[in-house]
């Protein structure tokens, strides 16, 4: 992928001119510019479910022999007492006829529109591996030397502008966020800043949901009035013990959702670069929030403040005994066994999906629109949350496997019913997602940093447990020995790419293809200016359309194969 091209050069003969001139013994084998289509992708997505309604109404019409009739205003499906004053039913089938051709003409409109706004973007393929390498590593920049003196150059070189290009390795298609590409990144990095600033400010110094669940009895005597008695009652007792950790794995299950969003505010690119982001931020917001700070007792910033700036004239010192009680990690059992019996059943029946779904019903004009609606409530796999609240108990178990062993088995539970209940999600339920090698690797990171605070905290419990830091004991040491050899290791798994960048020795980087994805073979175009051309110039006939969809095509049966195609698919890297 090439960035910055200027706009009256960005077109696919001048920029296959330049590389056959600049790079006469690489052969090229496709080049596709990048255009403005967001505004394209939401009429096309409005047709999608224009024409869907209407092959609905066409199908009940010859099945059923019932016209299917509607008050053309918002929620008028279930509240058409409300309508009927105001408004007059329509034919559905020729509503939504009279629709789709508006939206057909709005299209290739617009469409001109779209192909009339490049970005300066574009993708070039070539054949080999090696050939898109080369090209990489002569338009790397780096922050000391700048571009290569040995950049091949041509005639159209000047015009062009090549040494203020950026250049990386294109992610597949399928990838790509299309609609996002017209987001410019000049205010990226303060959009970054701002939403992590204020992601911060929120998460942290207002409150971390165990103090919200500590409140608890507060909330129930604001409800219930302080004369009830909490204690003596068999159903308040079961209430006071069951709905703290309940409580506990809902703000943990809902609060990564205003991470999640935070990023994608930012108008990420890739879907896999957004998988990424969200993994990471979502994981060490976890960490902190659910695992480390309230183990210390900081339950709030105010806490945390106190402890560093107030107590410095205070004769009190920080009760470090008080963290590795019998009883401490308590709260964290009833923790992983509410996550791994109630969670799992959760996203197992899926409420929110379900109750989104009950609102879009609620809000269509008639049953025309079930299929559109089926379609607007099925996601795609959201990697980065999962992988970070799997990556939590993961942590957790770990950390408290020590001061609290009753974990361990709740935790193998947790992993055993989480992988049923995603590889049941991953093939009947959800979209395909992409994500690539770097989620992995950062999961990785991840684990090996969990077993280092599980040997931090162990080192620590020898330290109190045997009172006298002068004088460790041979546990002590045991444990101190291997915490240190965890950090070496965590050390060399995060650092190595760093570490091969400044040895004396050149390491060339070999990059293989993966055999059975044909991913590289699909042209850099958006569905909106490939499909949706085909089906405007070429549309198949109605009764065809209807055959296609009864016998089991892909609107019915091809979601599970995609879904176990992608998600074990990779990027390539030989696409520029």
């Amino acid at each position: 992928c090439i960035e910055n091209i200027p706009m009256h050069m960005c077109t696919e003969p001048l920029l296959t001119r330049h590389f056959t001139e600049a790079y006469p013994e690489l052969e090229v084998y496709d080049v596709k510019i990048a255009y403005d289509v967001a505004m394209l992708t939401q009429i096309y997505e409005e047709m999608q479910d224009v024409e869907s309604g209407l092959e609905y109404s066409i199908r009940k019409r010859e099945k059923h022999d019932k016209v299917l009739m509607m008050y053309p205003r918002c929620a008028s499906r279930f509240c058409q007492c409300f309508c009927s004053p105001c408004s007059t039913k329509v034919n559905v089938e020729e509503y939504y006829r009279e629709k789709l051709e508006e939206l057909q003409a709005e299209f290739l409109k617009q469409r001109e529109v779209s192909l009339h706004s490049p970005l300066g973007l574009a993708f070039v393929t070539f054949t080999s591996v090696n050939s898109a390498k080369q090209v990489f590593d002569d338009h790397k920049k780096t922050f000391l030397l700048g571009f290569s003196d040995s950049q091949p150059l041509s005639s159209l070189s000047a015009s062009m502008k090549s040494d203020k290009w950026k250049v990386w390795f294109a992610p597949p298609p399928r990838d790509i966020y299309w609609e996002h590409l017209s987001d410019k990144r000049n205010w990226l990095f303060l959009k970054i800043i701002v939403s992590n600033l204020t992601l911060f400010l929120v998460t942290f110094f207002l409150t971390t949901p165990e103090y919200l669940v500590s409140q608890f009895d507060t909330i129930l005597i604001a409800i219930f009035g302080p004369d009830a008695d909490f204690q003596n009652s068999t159903a308040s007792s079961w209430v006071q013990d069951f709905l703290p950790t309940v409580m506990l794995w809902s703000f943990t299950a809902l609060l990564p959702l205003l991470v999640s969003y935070s990023d994608r505010w930012l108008g990420r690119w890739t879907r896999s670069e957004e998988n990424h982001s969200v993994m990471r931020k979502t994981f060490w917001y976890l960490l902190f929030m659910v695992i480390v700070l309230p183990t210390f007792g900081f339950t709030t910033g105010m806490a945390y403040f106190n402890f560093l700036f107030m107590n410095n004239n205070s004769t009190d010192s920080y009760k470090w005994e008080c963290i590795f009680l019998p009883d401490s990690g308590a709260f964290f059992v009833n923790y992983v066994i509410t996550a791994a019996l109630i969670g799992s059943a959760l996203e197992l029946i899926r409420f929110p999906e379900m109750f989104w779904y009950v609102i879009q019903l609620c809000f269509s004009r008639s049953e025309a629109e079930t299929p559109a609606i089926q379609r607007a409530v099925t996601y795609e796999f959201r990697f980065g949350e999962q992988y970070a609240r799997m990556l939590l108990i993961f942590a957790m178990t770990m950390m408290y496997s020590l001061s609290c062993p009753l974990i361990t088995p709740f935790g193998l539970l947790y992993f055993i019913l989480k992988h049923l209940v995603d590889r049941h999600n991953l093939a009947f339920v959800y979209a395909p997602s992409k994500i690539n090698k770097k989620v992995h690797a950062s999961a990785i990171n991840f684990v090996i940093m969990s077993v280092g605070l599980l040997q931090f905290f162990m080192v620590t419990f020898s330290i109190l447990r045997s009172g006298n830091l002068a004088i460790m004991t041979n546990r002590t040491k045991y444990a101190l020995v291997l915490f240190v050899i965890t950090i070496n290791i965590f050390t060399a798994q995060i650092w190595s790419s760093f570490c091969r960048r400044l040895s004396p020795i050149k390491y060339e980087d070999v990059l293989y293809m993966e055999s059975g994805d044909d991913d590289h073979l699909q042209p850099y175009l958006p569905v909106v200016l490939k499909e949706a051309e085909q089906d405007l110039i070429h549309p198949k006939p109605e009764n065809q359309r209807r055959i296609s969809n009864e016998s089991g095509g892909p609107d019915d049966y091809g979601l599970q194969l995609q879904v176990i195609q992608t998600t074990h698919n990779n990027n390539h890297y030989y696409k520029l």
